[in-house]
């Protein structure tokens, strides 16, 4: 999971880690229970509905669930604004 992680910080890797291993202190509160971290970003080609293909900014986040203790991954594609 981190191997390919070009947004990720050193601080952001350990709150991760925590979190799997079984940590349940939230550390930042005020901001809720859930916590995205973006992961990834990078240009990807993308299928249009119409057949065609484009280019497209691909973001991965981890987003952690301090209330639950459930985490995932998400993927977001936005368009590439010129």
């Amino acid at each position: 999971m981190f191997s390919n992680s070009n947004k990720l910080t050193r601080a952001e890797k350990a709150l991760i880690l925590g979190f799997i291993a079984g940590s349940r202190e939230n550390p930042h509160p005020e901001h809720g229970p859930i916590i995205t971290i973006k992961l990834n970003e990078a240009e990807e080609i993308y299928p249009a509905p119409n057949g065609l293909q484009h280019k497209v900014i691909g973001e991965t986040y981890f987003q952690m669930n301090y209330d639950t203790g459930d985490y995932k991954k998400l993927k977001k594609i936005r368009p590439i604004t010129k």
